[in-house]
């Protein structure tokens, strides 16, 4: 349906226009009509109109005067012109302004469905050129990418050894790839009853789509590839120029763990992540794949982990204690309470790159994952306020100034001591999941509002949503909802001036004999009768 705006300075010819002449029949409605053009601006800002019939001699602004707004600011938008046989010559300078017809006030019930016809002509031939325009831009980028992502697949693949080939070949395709890291996930569904047969194949799509679109959002101000490869598995190339490796390597262990969270909420997956050495160009694009591949293959000693590469040469006088694998370690002991073990595993950790002299750039690296370990607990465990001497971004930049690995020491036994106090009151925390849901409902309860969008705001499945708020409040998710909704109606319900039908839309519920039902069964009365009461209350 075509949406319409009468204007006119005479209620009779907007009444007559509105009630003789049949507009369902011209596939349009009539959502609003202004007194002149002035009204007809206001009311644009908030009505989507296709169609304004307006006579062209008002008080304020005029029909030829709305004619060269809407030209302006709603080229879009349609245009016919009521007129008296007197105005019609002046009428014609209308033109300019793409006015699409003029109909004489006379006799108008007769000739605006022909002018109707024609406006929705134009409109609807309008859309079909809009619509192949996108097609042809959705195809073409479409192809694009699939012709970056071929390349990039076999240069990642090492199928294409000729390096002048992959310089100009990156180079026609646009590709921007200098100082970059691979980052390979590995997306895996929890066997068991929340798992792969549990689980409905959309819901893994979907999240993984999820991940891709977060990558795309936190990667924006960088130059960023994403693409999928063997089976539930991505691959991201990003390009992180400026700053030192340190500095890089913080950036992608925050969004690393960011989706880790994003795991746990969906409670039905394992994300594992390898995260390569940084790169300078193309032409070692097969080498940072295998690095973050290799990073990833440590996968068997925890789920849901993240890990650095590190070159053989280092790994091979370290065997004990690779960096990712001393971080899940000191997480389990925060997670037991155990703040001492902790304590003891990190220093082993450095007392063995003190020995063998290890670059302190990797030091660093292997301290950074460390502490994202440490708030990636403490985000699962206590993530509203936790009382910590220091924030995370504080923690990573005195990580990155750090001159001795004494100093390093210092830092992360501060933190996992912090990090064991916070954890400790996590138990008497309210749940995190469960807050968010609330807030959720009070900042959109006048909208739509279900179980299912929700849960996709908070990332997490839907079943498991309801179940876990049923378990931590005793009620249902669509109760909480209902009585927020009725809670917010009861103020506006108190003003006399108020209506039932909009105190309904107000709140979110858009049939009155809905809201009624509702209201009842929650207070015991009609919202009438509420008024009623109320009002007689103040009186009293």
């Amino acid at each position: 349906m075509y949406k319409v705006m009468i204007v006119d300075d005479e209620p009779v010819i907007k009444k007559g226009l509105q009630c003789f002449i049949d507009w369902s029949i011209l596939e349009c409605e009539v959502v609003c009509e202004a007194s002149n053009g002035l009204e007809a601006v206001e009311l644009l800002g908030y009505y989507d109109v296709d169609i304004v019939v307006t006579d062209i001699r008002m008080p304020g602004m005029d029909g030829l005067a709305l004619s060269d707004y809407l030209h302006q600011h709603f080229p879009q938008t349609k245009v016919i012109i009521l007129t008296a046989f007197a105005d019609f010559s002046y009428a014609q300078t209308a033109i300019q302004y793409e006015v699409v017809d003029f109909v004489v006030k006379t006799n108008p019930t007769e000739q605006i469905p022909r002018a109707i016809e024609k406006a929705t002509l134009l409109l609807e031939k309008e859309r079909e050129q809009k619509q192949k325009v996108r097609q042809l831009e959705s195809k073409i980028n479409d192809n694009l990418s699939e012709i970056s992502e071929k390349f990039l697949r076999e240069a990642v693949y090492g199928l294409i050894s000729d390096e002048a080939g992959l310089y100009s070949r990156s180079s026609e395709l646009g590709l921007q790839l200098e100082d970059y890291f691979a980052i390979y996930m590995e997306v895996k569904d929890i066997p068991g009853p929340h798992g792969s047969a549990g689980s409905p194949a959309n819901d893994h799509y979907r999240f993984l789509a999820s991940i891709r679109h977060f990558l795309a959002l936190a990667f924006g101000e960088h130059p960023s590839y994403i693409m999928a490869m063997e089976k539930n598995t991505l691959l991201a190339l990003v390009s992180m120029t400026g700053g030192n490796t340190a500095v890089s390597t913080q950036a992608l262990l925050t969004i690393s763990n960011e989706i880790l969270a994003m795991a746990e909420n969906f409670r039905q997956y394992h994300v594992n992540i390898g995260i390569s050495l940084r790169h300078r160009d193309i032409s070692t694009l097969s080498t940072a794949y295998l690095e973050a591949r290799e990073a990833l293959q440590g996968s068997f000693y925890n789920d849901n982990y993240v890990a650095v590469y590190i070159p053989h040469a280092n790994l091979a006088l370290t065997p004990a204690a690779p960096p990712h694998h001393a971080a899940e370690q000191i997480a389990g002991h925060l997670q037991q309470g155990d703040s001492e073990s902790a304590i003891r595993q990190l220093d082993q950790l450095l007392e063995n790159y003190r020995s063998i002299k290890e670059p302190i750039e990797n030091v660093k690296v292997a301290c950074l994952l460390i502490s994202s370990y440490c708030f990636r607990l403490l985000s699962t465990s206590q993530p509203f306020a936790p009382e910590m001497e220091e924030s995370q971004s504080a923690v990573y930049k005195q990580i990155q100034e750090s001159k001795s690995i004494q100093l390093l020491a210092d830092i992360l036994g501060r933190l996992i001591l912090s990090c064991s106090r916070a954890v400790a009151r996590s138990d008497r925390q309210p749940n995190y999941i469960v807050i968010e849901c609330q807030k959720y409902i009070r900042e959109h309860y006048n909208q739509n509002l279900s179980l299912q969008i929700i849960a996709d705001h908070i990332h997490i499945n839907s079943s498991y949503l309801s179940r876990l708020y049923k378990k931590v409040t005793g009620e249902s998710i669509i109760d909480v909802i209902n009585k927020y909704r009725i809670d917010m109606a009861k103020k506006l319900l108190r003003n006399p001036a108020s209506k039932v039908f909009e105190v309904a839309e107000a709140v979110g519920i858009e049939t009155p004999a809905y809201f009624t039902h509702v209201f009842s069964k929650y207070t015991g009365m009609s919202p009438k009768e509420y008024k009623l009461n109320y009002s007689q209350t103040e009186l009293g």
